[in-house]
């Protein structure tokens, strides 16, 4: 008997071809995902509008399985709270997914690959390595995962989890289709949000002034030398080109790219650090979002670099607003469960 694949990783069109290919109709498809991610039914049995021949071949050949919740740990404050997943895939592998629930949204950081090949300085999912991408079905299944515990939808999606989107961007775009479809998971394209170091030539084939999803690019340094230092991919993409891109993007009021800036202490979070930013960018093309390094006290990794002051963080917010640029100030929320921007995987439980 042949192993049972999960259905999770098929694309519309790849079932589509395969109901076809089993003599079944192309429409089918469509059923078949919409009751899996609209009515969050995974017994393919029960599904009624569809044949009994469909339902057994389905059984035969593929399962909906949902990975296993390892760990959570739990955050809150008065205007909200943060719950962070430590999720294992069948192969044992593990990543972490935070879920975020503020206010009125309700947004998922999901991770796009085991680890991460970058080798950003200031990142402690960084020292792991990289071990593999994730596959589309094992993106999706995080949201599907995260909803049945928490027991309420996704309003927003951040790919800011760990590894880098673009290093895996077929499985992500596929992933993307069905989850911005609004006849399956249904999260707005405006609701979604790609991080990316600067993957310059994946940015171009993206036809990044056309995308569909809000981009956001870590930048975090205003010069080659100290981009390239703490973030080993501005060798090969030099700051002035991912700067260059940026600008060409038709300036768009409710769709500006933006830039993620990790301040550190002495090492980029000078004024004439931003000075240096205004001039290379516009406030038409992009706003800023400044995150001062979430940094544990007894971290080996990060042990170079230190949080900035916050009167530093205020100036150096307050040089670029007077500028024109939108600037907001991202004290992460998680940071006291390893759950803040460059945190994750970088402390779990032992199996």
């Amino acid at each position: 008997m042949n192993a049972k694949s999960s259905i999770l990783d098929k694309s519309q069109e790849e079932l589509e071809e395969y109901c076809i290919k089993n003599g079944f109709k192309k429409y089918n498809a469509e059923q078949v995902m919409r009751w899996i991610y609209s009515c969050r039914l995974f017994d393919f049995s029960k599904m009624s509008d569809i044949s009994k021949s469909l339902r057994k071949n389905l059984d035969e050949n593929f399962n909906v399985v949902l990975p296993e919740i390892v760990d959570t740990k739990y955050e809150t404050d008065e205007n909200g709270s943060s719950k962070k997943y430590l999720i294992k895939f069948s192969d044992e592998e593990t990543i972490e997914s935070v879920l975020i629930n503020y206010k009125n949204r309700k947004t998922l950081c999901l991770s796009s690959q085991i680890g991460c090949r970058m080798g950003c300085a200031y990142c402690e999912t960084s020292s792991l390595g990289f071990t593999r991408n994730l596959t589309s079905g094992e993106i999706i299944s995080q949201i599907l995962t995260v909803e049945k515990d928490a027991n309420f939808r996704i309003t927003n999606i951040v790919f800011m989890g760990m590894g880098e989107p673009l290093d895996n961007i077929e499985e992500v775009e596929k992933s993307l289709n069905i989850i911005s479809n609004d006849r399956f998971i249904g999260v707005a394209p405006r609701k979604i949000t790609v991080s990316t170091c600067g993957m310059l030539n994946i940015l171009k084939e993206l036809n990044f002034d056309e995308y569909r999803y809000k981009i956001a690019v870590s930048l975090n340094a205003s010069d080659n030398k100290t981009r390239s230092m703490i973030m080993p991919i501005n060798k090969k993409f030099p700051i002035e080109d991912l700067a260059a891109l940026i600008n060409s993007k038709k300036p768009s009021i409710h769709n500006k790219t933006t830039l993620e800036y990790v301040l550190i202490k002495g090492l980029n979070d000078g004024i004439e650090d931003a000075k240096k930013l205004i001039k290379m960018f516009s406030p038409t093309n992009v706003k800023f979002n400044l995150i001062p390094l979430n940094k544990e006290q007894d971290s080996a990794y990060l042990k170079n670099f230190e949080r900035p002051e916050d009167t530093a963080v205020n100036s150096f917010k307050l040089k670029l607003a007077n500028a024109g640029f939108t600037v907001t100030i991202r004290f992460s929320k998680a940071v006291s469960i390893n759950g803040g921007c460059g945190q994750l995987k970088a402390k779990t439980i032992n199996f």
